[in-house]
């Protein structure tokens, strides 16, 4: 049977509150997008009430040889690196259903 390493993930929103004094509102967007000279504060926020749905974002099908190459010699799944398989393996990902994608 075939074997798939799938990531998944949601978008958790992090909010944080600035006050900001710039000439104009465009001054002002970019000096808050600049983490150079407003890094994120211990005040951040996580908003799981308004986080995304979770989406699966990649997927790679393993075969023997992937498994090797991947895994080295451990072939358990659950002691292994799988994002190496993921990102590092070699793998062509797979096309992601949209019905599991999300909005992308």
């Amino acid at each position: 049977m075939p074997r798939y390493v799938i990531e998944r993930q949601y978008l958790l929103p992090v909010y944080e509150h600035l006050l900001i004094e710039a000439p104009n509102l465009d001054a002002a967007c970019r000096e808050a997008l600049d983490e150079d000279a407003h890094p994120w504060s211990e005040n951040a926020q996580q908003d799981f009430d308004t986080s995304g749905p979770v989406v699966v974002t990649r997927a790679v099908q393993l075969c023997e040889v992937s498994s090797s190459s991947a895994f080295a010699e451990n072939d358990d799944p659950n002691l292994i690196s799988l994002g190496n398989a993921l990102y590092n393996a070699g793998l062509d990902p797979l096309p992601i259903p949209t019905e599991f994608a999300g909005d992308k």
